[in-house]
């Protein structure tokens, strides 16, 4: 991982402040309208629902959530490779990898992708539609790292 430039400026001396730091950015007003409605239908204000989104991104709730899934998937696999219910696990894994693709970008989806087939020491599956003869899977997967 890369080391950071940004060096996190010391509290004030307040106690409440004491294991925080402020942080301000510029954001594209149509970006923050779109917070805002998020933020008001989730009855949050802006600052806690960006704080709740960002902790949840660094959070190893969605490293757990990939282990489960690749656990499951290599359960069912082993059982029958093509069944249906090796292909629902499948499904999963792929669902939860566009996710993370959309919700975070690319690099921190391949991040957590990786930790969560660290942590099931499992390989992450192909997630493309399996193929008509049933022995592979069509397109390309940058994430999968399996050879199944």
């Amino acid at each position: 991982m890369k080391k950071s430039r940004r060096k996190i400026d010391r509290p004030s001396s307040s106690e409440k402040d004491i294991g925080t730091v402020v942080i301000s950015f510029r954001a594209p007003v149509e970006l923050v309208r779109k917070l805002d409605e998020i933020a008001e239908n989730d009855y949050r204000n802006r600052a806690n629902f960006v704080l709740t989104t960002l902790a949840r991104a660094t959070s190893e709730e969605l490293v757990k959530s990939g282990e489960f899934w690749l656990k499951a998937f290599h359960q069912s696999y082993a059982k029958d490779p093509v069944g249906s219910e090796t292909e629902f696990w499948r499904g999963q894994i792929a669902g939860w990898k566009r996710t993370l693709v959309a919700a975070y970008g690319a690099s921190m989806a391949e991040n957590i992708i990786l930790r969560a087939s660290e942590a099931a020491n499992l390989p992450v599956p192909h997630s493309g539609t399996l193929s008509p003869d049933g022995r592979g899977y069509e397109g390309f997967d940058s994430f999968s790292h399996a050879v199944l």
